[in-house]
């Protein structure tokens, strides 16, 4: 095996930031950012912009159902090369909307091509890095969903104020050509494994360059991943947090608009604050369960994401608000970091793809719930207080849970060394 002073799974890793960047960032998180104005463009209520935000996810959901077998067939590069075009075309498409329909469609577009890149892409994670370092790896790929979060806070308000009618749909064409352009870039550059170049993953050694997940032997050894049980339980989780979370990420600038009376810049400012503090969590947090553990760290990310969303629920001085954005921002790519880190400790190696696309269909199943229930329950509120109760509430279900499975890890860890 070749051997140089940097890894090219660095550059493998840079890449696979920039391909969550495209079907994240740019693909979903923005969506939250343009929803205001193009709400108000197609003069929608907020039932038609839960589906539409649904629908992004629905089209998520499916990619996912169907990514693991088309990378089967072709490659994880081919299919997330493939996917980032077809975000582009959703995105041209919604930026000539002219009614709900064709939205609604241009939208589902946009989440078929952000599933179908999302999951290859964190796969890529487990071939070129090594146990001891997928958190700290899943943790880097989640930063791009934080920058695009950043870069839509920003621009997007600027655009919308040079061009009050038509700066939402300028916007989707501006993030449409970026994912172009990421495409192309993965295309030239990206690798499906190490062994195409003549390397070993990251933290692997010449003594066991195979294997992914020796270090610890897994505390469940099921023969298949829909048979394991605490899959099961985590996909459940997962689920739950993806009806919390979605609730911030895609409607706090309407939010701070219509209850709090930000201006669509101020509100522009706090969802962009909330990205940069979140493009180091997935790092930080991945790390930290590195070290912790997984379910301990999943535990702290959820009951700090309780209390934030409670405060968020019942404050509307301003500063009081960007504390609670900051600290919920810091947090918020920690859960699918350690979710996508967690897979590797009770699979099998050769199933964590697999398991992988398991789990994300829970989360992705969440986030398509969510919207609607949203939407339903601001129409008939009108207000964000009962979406950001239900949001809280979930938080802490999902911690509680964290909790019983760390206990029954324990428990089991010393049953097996009393019988050993």
């Amino acid at each position: 095996m070749k051997h140089s002073s940097l890894h090219k799974g660095w550059l493998m890793l840079f890449l696979i930031v920039l391909s969550v960047l495209a079907c994240l960032g740019f693909g979903r998180f923005s969506f939250g950012a343009i929803l205001p104005f193009m709400k108000d463009g197609l003069l929608l209520d907020y039932r038609q912009t839960g589906l539409i935000a649904s629908s992004i996810f629905l089209g998520y959901l499916v990619a996912v159902l169907l990514s693991g077998f088309f990378v089967l067939r072709f490659s994880a590069k081919k299919v997330i090369v493939a996917s980032l075009l077809v975000i582009s075309l959703g995105m041209i498409i919604t930026a000539n909307a002219p009614n709900f329909f064709v939205a609604y469609m241009g939208s589902f577009i946009t989440g078929l091509g952000s599933g179908g890149s999302y999951v290859p892409s964190l796969g890529l994670i487990s071939q070129w890095f090594s146990p001891k370092k997928r958190g700290m790896a899943m943790g880097t790929a989640m930063a791009g969903s934080g920058v695009g979060m950043v870069f839509s806070g920003f621009a997007v308000p600027a655009i919308v104020v040079i061009n009050i009618d038509q700066g939402w749909r300028i916007s989707w064409y501006i993030l449409a050509f970026l994912v172009i352009a990421i495409a192309l870039i993965n295309w030239l550059f990206l690798k499906d494994k190490p062994e195409d170049a003549g390397l070993l993953p990251i933290g692997a050694t010449n003594n066991n360059p195979t294997s992914i997940n020796t270090l610890e032997e897994p505390l469940v050894k099921p023969k298949t991943v829909y048979s394991n049980k605490t899959l099961w339980f985590i996909g459940s989780i997962y689920f739950l947090w993806g009806m919390s979370y979605l609730i911030f990420s895609t409607f706090l600038v309407d939010y701070l608009i219509t209850d709090v009376h930000f201006t669509s810049q101020q509100a522009g400012n706090f969802f962009a604050a909330a990205g940069v503090a979140s493009i180091i969590s997935g790092f930080v947090w991945g790390s930290v369960s590195d070290k912790l553990g997984r379910m301990v760290s999943l535990m702290i990310v959820f009951f700090t994401q309780f209390f934030m969303l409670m405060g968020l629920s019942f404050t509307t001085d301003s500063l009081l608000i960007f504390m609670q954005v900051i600290i919920y921002g810091s947090t918020l790519w920690g859960v699918p970091t350690i979710m996508n880190a967690s897979v590797g400790d009770y699979i099998d190696a050769k199933y964590i793809p697999v398991a992988m696309g398991f789990v994300t269909i829970f989360f992705s199943a969440g986030q398509l719930v969510s919207p609607i229930i949203t939407g339903f329950l601001i129409d008939y509120t009108n207000s964000y207080l009962s979406a950001h109760l239900m949001s809280a509430i979930t938080c802490f279900i999902c911690g509680l849970g964290c909790y019983s499975l760390f206990h029954f890890e324990r428990k089991k860890a010393s049953s097996f060394k009393l019988e050993v």
